[in-house]
């Protein structure tokens, strides 16, 4: 009976073979340490990779959004972004990185930095795409190990998201861009989230004022004339704080014939929603015309100004008075000019010079014309353009021109663009009255030459989108 008692204790005072439980212990801690740096990063660097993919896909995603409708949005996003995946993460090595619930089409709130997803049968469009890709077991594989496997640890599940905004540059909204130069003179003022850029320089005299939160840039920062010293807030303030380097592209410029003629076609995409009447007003006798009963509302208006007719400038005035019977006006004439507004019109001059005067109003309207001349839109003392408003959305007025121009005297524009295939000529008025332009945005493929007292405003992010040609750029937010 005493036996077994004393081979326990003799086994257990018996050292023979420690080595090789301790070597198993260690080799065990070594798995365990390989482990963590080899699988570890193994699976790191494969996260690395979902990441790139989350990040191309959502992007390609986003380039679907403004494309189609919102009954149709989703559909498309899912496509153009599973096909990015698929290509950046092959289905026969990774499985299905991405599935269709893991792309979501949405809102992305800047203010709160939160994403929501689009609700069925909302009519807003969206503005964002978020994407999450997975290798966690389901529809692709997991991360396997190697030497974790020996601790009882198989494999990692690895998920990245990525969500692009797709927005709009404020100098997009509201700016005097050229592909030249923008050539200020004294006295100038630039207020909101205004942008000047000239791609060859900005040229600027002194006493101009640049608001904090306004951009003044251009290609080579040598570029600033007459000399570098005028850049200093010294002799502009403001505008060290505004001034960036940047180079921008006038893709909007380049499309102005084919822009113009397709908005001769009443059925095209891009025309705007009130064009409801799908006959074109053609108008040929432009030495009798009369804008005020000629024009049509709703409506598509071609004006062949064919130059065998000697076009030296159409108005788009009112031709007719109305009589003052003798009641007097504060000028002494004899005669009141009608007041009138034109709403949701379209107007394509062919080889049309347009003169502007205070007769008639343009709000929700857009005026292009084919003639290269050096005054293809142009417009007498005192005239505004586009629809007084406080920025609200509406009223927008666009010009476009395959030719230059020039406003002389006092000139008030409020969500005016312009798109202008040569130079703008922006005149002061002859006395200490102020030219005020309102979310006014410019693109020239020229110069723009800007003289005294004028007051650029931006109106922000509550600006409605570019009415021509609208240039989105996409961002990576979260």
């Amino acid at each position: 009976m005493l036996k077994l008692p004393r081979q326990t204790k003799r086994f257990i005072r018996n050292e023979d073979g420690i080595a090789t439980a301790w070597a198993i212990g260690w080799l065990i801690l070594c798995f365990a340490i390989a482990g963590l740096s080899i699988d570890a990063t193994n699976a790191w660097k494969v996260k690395q990779i979902l990441q790139s993919t989350a990040d191309v896909s959502a992007h390609a995603g986003g380039l679907e959004l403004g494309t189609v409708g919102n009954s149709e949005i989703e559909a498309a996003v899912i496509v153009a972004a599973n096909q990015y995946a698929t290509e950046n993460m092959n289905v026969a090595r990774y499985g299905d990185v991405l599935v269709d619930n893991d792309i979501q089409t949405g809102t992305w709130n800047r203010d709160t930095h939160v994403f929501a997803p689009l609700p069925a049968g909302s009519i807003s469009p969206p503005n964002a795409v978020r994407v999450t890709t997975r290798q966690d077991g389901v529809n692709s594989s997991r991360v396997g190990t190697f030497f974790l496997r020996f601790i009882g640890f198989d494999a990692f599940s690895v998920s990245t998201s990525a969500t692009v905004e797709r927005f709009l540059s404020q100098c997009e909204r509201d700016g005097l861009m050229a592909r030249g130069v923008v050539d200020m003179s004294t006295q100038q003022a630039f207020l909101g989230k205004y942008c000047v850029h000239g791609e060859n320089g900005i040229g600027i005299s002194q006493d101009n004022y640049f608001e904090l939160g306004t951009t003044a840039s251009m290609f080579n920062l040598d570029n600033c004339m007459p000399n570098p010293t005028h850049c200093d807030d010294e002799a502009n303030e403001g505008i060290e704080a505004a001034l960036r380097q940047n180079s921008m592209t006038f893709g909007k410029v380049d499309r102005i014939p084919q822009t113009i003629e397709s908005y001769k076609d009443p059925y095209w995409l891009d025309q705007p929603d009130y064009i409801t009447n799908m006959t074109v007003n053609t108008i040929s006798d432009i030495r009798n015309f009369d804008a005020a009963t000629q024009l049509e509302e709703n409506t598509v208006n071609v004006i062949d100004c064919g130059r065998a007719q000697g076009n030296q400038g159409v108005s788009l005035g009112a031709a007719a008075t109305v009589n003052n019977n003798g009641n007097g006006t504060d000028s002494g004439d004899a005669v009141i000019p009608p007041d009138l507004v034109f709403n949701n019109i379209v107007i394509v001059g062919i080889d049309c010079d347009f003169v502007f005067d205070p007769t008639i109003t343009y709000e929700d309207a857009i005026i292009a014309t084919s003639a290269t001349g050096r005054q293809t839109f142009s417009g007498a003392a005192g005239i505004t353009l586009g629809k007084d408003d406080n920025c609200d959305p509406g009223g927008e007025l666009a010009l476009i021109t395959a030719g230059d121009v020039h406003f002389a005297a006092k000139l008030d524009a409020y969500d005016l663009e312009m798109v202008v295939a040569g130079d703008v000529h922006l005149a002061s008025h002859a006395n200490s009255a102020e030219s005020i332009h309102e979310g006014t945005s410019v693109w020239a493929g020229g110069d723009i030459k800007v003289t005294t007292k004028h007051t650029f405003t931006g109106c922000g992010d509550s600006a409605n989108s570019p009415t021509v040609d609208a240039h989105y750029t996409l961002r990576y937010v979260e």
